[in-house]
């Protein structure tokens, strides 16, 4: 222990002169403790700052809101709840239930911090039942808001109303009520700007409001959910029995018939739901749900576990559908490490893994995916992603052609209109069906056929063909345009033919190109719709029977915050009863049958830029999405004067070397290189 000094003050009196402080000795010890206290860096916040504070934990968004008050609904036993938004939640955000509701007590106790019904002891924690237990969702929210809640029990005669402003109740008092709860919050965030300043555009916050209500109507398919925003309703479902019918309810029969139904235990570990079929992939993750004990969350186990089942069968860039729950007991997951509730923790993590993984596996067993993708306008397998590995060659497969007439080099003609690669243009007319494009026939005439029994055909003019061997070196050619490339002119360029009907073999000046005719023809019309959208010149054809299409509900948020920019494209949509959309006219470009698929197309890109501002970035997407859809495909035959149009208009593009999505259109390959291939 210390000594005190004669004085009383002891090592008090050493720490304040070794400290810096001018007292002397002979202060009086009261002088001395105000010097102390005054001189302390740590200091308790007030209750008005800590509250908004802590309220940045759980209320992130307007979504965050939502997410704590449709959980309250839930587990006060509700069977409707109804939520309406405002400007995406910012201006006002109301959810109603028909639950137990509150007594007035209880009611001015929910605005308390860490005032909950739901645990009573530490060891409850191990067995939570319920979506929310910690008491902070009221608090917070009012904290950073203006509410006014209004509730009543069944046996109560009259309701409670309570009026919050930023966390200081300003009244109470009785209300007519049915039994039930509603909250409404006002100007989220309206004393903390710089928390508002940060929220997104009020078309990116919609889009986690309707993800959120969609993910808890997947959850409880026996409560009927109703959200709107504004005077547009979402959101309507009723009560039904199973997952299946709730899935039908608000993503449509066509969604639902892309999926696989799986269910599968292990131990005390169940895993089921709905996986989509390979053939059905997505470009982005927004279809994927995951819930563990009927809760959603977003967990990185149960993604790595759908990835890991899917990795052998889908390319780099595509990702399945997933509707999956993951149902064990309390004690095995640990739902208390996320502010916001939104993460868990399981205690037994490579079990859950390896049991979600075997139901995906199961699952995918039952049904033979699709392999080959050209007769839906895919590219083939051996096209593939840009990272996957094409076979091995067995022979040269580049058929020689013998064309009717040669081939002198034109002089360099004017861009030209479009060509018309054989695909169906028009609405059919009454009492006409639409009949798919019958294939170009080239003029060109292909080398008789060899005997030998091989996938591919030998070239006749190069003789009996044989097994070759390419080097590394000259099957990495760089693509037209790299800076070892040289500028090749238009008029210089004849084609010679195609392989596989799908690449254009041409010969320019310094030796052999290869076009990839999709990617090249994409390039045309990519700048073509980007100039047309620009200068509000779009051609248009009119559907004789429009096409309708039923959205979920996140589509249906996305198609109103982008309606005028598809407008603005060539398209005329109409808005039908609920979420159904009908296609009335379209870019004149796009082949009829891939309106459909051109839309829902369009809609994904632009979730996957929700979170953008850019707005030119977003219409490059869209741009980019239309010229895929439209291009000639591959394993399309095209004649020698379809052939010279595609190369002309390819290299007067603006960017000729790359397809809009950064894959090569040319490859080239020099006379020297080829040369090099015979050891010259």
């Amino acid at each position: 222990m210390a000594k005190m000094g004669a004085d009383g003050l002891g090592p008090f009196r050493l720490g304040i002169v070794t400290g810096g402080a001018r007292f002397s000795p002979s202060c009086p010890p009261f002088i001395l403790t105000v010097c102390l206290v005054s001189m302390a860096k740590i200091r308790i916040l007030p209750d008005r700052i800590a509250s908004r504070i802590a309220a940045g934990e759980v209320v992130e968004r307007p979504a965050s809101v939502v997410k704590e008050l449709v959980e309250n609904a839930l587990d006060a036993g509700s069977g409707k709840v109804d939520i309406l938004a405002e400007v995406g939640g910012k201006k006002l955000i109301r959810v109603l239930d028909d639950g137990e509701g509150m007594t007035r007590d209880d009611a001015l106790l929910a605005f308390e911090r860490h005032a909950t019904s739901k645990l009573e002891t530490a060891d409850d924690l191990e067995h939570i039942a319920t979506l929310g237990f910690r008491g902070e969702a009221l608090p917070s929210i009012a904290s950073v808001s203006k509410v006014l809640l209004r509730t009543k029990t069944r046996d109560e005669p009259v309701g409670t109303e309570i009026e919050v402003d930023g966390g200081k109740i300003r009244d109470v008092r009785d209300c007519a009520w049915d039994r039930g709860t509603e909250v409404i919050v006002h100007q989220l965030f309206f004393n903390v700007p710089a928390r508002r300043k940060f929220l997104k555009s009020d078309a990116t916050e919609l889009f986690h409001i309707t993800n959120l209500v969609t993910h808890y109507a997947l959850a409880y398919p026996r409560v009927a959910f109703s959200f709107r925003h504004g005077t547009r309703r979402l959101i309507d479902v009723t009560p039904v029995e199973t997952l299946n019918e709730r899935a039908y309810q608000l993503f449509g029969a066509e969604f639902l018939n892309t999926l696989m139904e799986l269910d599968h235990r292990f131990e005390h570990i169940r895993v089921f739901g709905f996986v989509s079929r390979p053939n059905a992939a997505r470009t982005n993750r927004e279809a994927q749900y995951f819930f563990v004990n009927g809760r959603f969350v977003k967990d990185r186990l149960i993604g790595a576990a759908l990835n890991e089942s899917y990795r052998a069968i889908l390319p780099s860039g595509m990702y399945p559908a997933a509707i999956l729950f993951v149902e064990l007991p309390p004690e095995d997951v640990d739902v208390n490490v996320h502010p916001a509730k939104a993460e868990v923790r399981f205690r037994r993590a490579a079990k859950v893994k390896a049991t979600i993984v075997e139901a995906v596996h199961n699952a995918i067993a039952t049904t033979k995916p699709v392999k080959d993708l050209a007769r839906s306008g895919e590219r083939t397998p051996w096209m593939g992603d840009r990272h996957t590995e094409g076979p091995k060659m067995r022979r040269a497969s580049i058929e020689a052609f013998r064309l009717q007439a040669p081939l002198a080099p034109p002089t360099r003609p004017p861009r030209q209109p479009s060509m018309d690669f054989g695909f169906q243009r028009r609405a059919p007319q009454s009492g006409e069906r639409a009949t798919p494009p019958s294939p170009a026939r080239t003029t060109a005439t292909p080398a008789a056929p060899s005997t030998d029994q091989t996938d591919v055909p030998s070239p006749r003019p190069w003789g009996a063909s044989t097994e070759i061997t390419i080097s590394p070196q000259c099957t990495k050619r760089p693509p037209l345009g790299t800076s070892d490339d040289v500028d090749v002119a238009p008029h210089s360029i004849r084609p010679l033919g195609q392989v596989h009907d799908s690449f254009i073999v041409a010969l320019s000046d310094n030796g052999l190109l290869l076009i990839d005719q999709h990617a090249a023809h994409e390039r045309i019309l990519y700048e073509k719709f980007r100039e047309a959208v620009r200068r509000r010149t779009v051609e248009v054809q009119s559907l004789l029977i429009p096409e309708v299409i039923d959205l979920s509900p996140a589509q249906a948020a996305t198609f109103d915050r982008l309606r005028a920019e598809l407008e603005a494209m060539g398209f005329s949509l109409g808005q039908l009863s609920g979420r159904s959309i009908a296609i009335k006219a379209m870019p004149a470009d796009i082949p009829v049958e891939e309106g459909r698929a051109l839309v829902l197309e369009i809609l994904e890109v632009a979730e996957q830029e929700k979170r953008t501002d850019s707005l030119e970035k977003l219409r490059d997407r869209l741009a980019a999405s239309m010229a895929c859809r439209a291009a000639i495909k591959i394993n399309t035959p095209l004649t020698e004067e379809k052939m010279r149009w595609l190369l002309q208009e390819l290299f007067q593009a603006d960017v000729p070397s790359n397809c809009p999505h950064g894959r090569p259109t040319v490859v080239r390959m020099t006379t020297r290189e080829i040369a090099r291939l015979f050891d010259r």
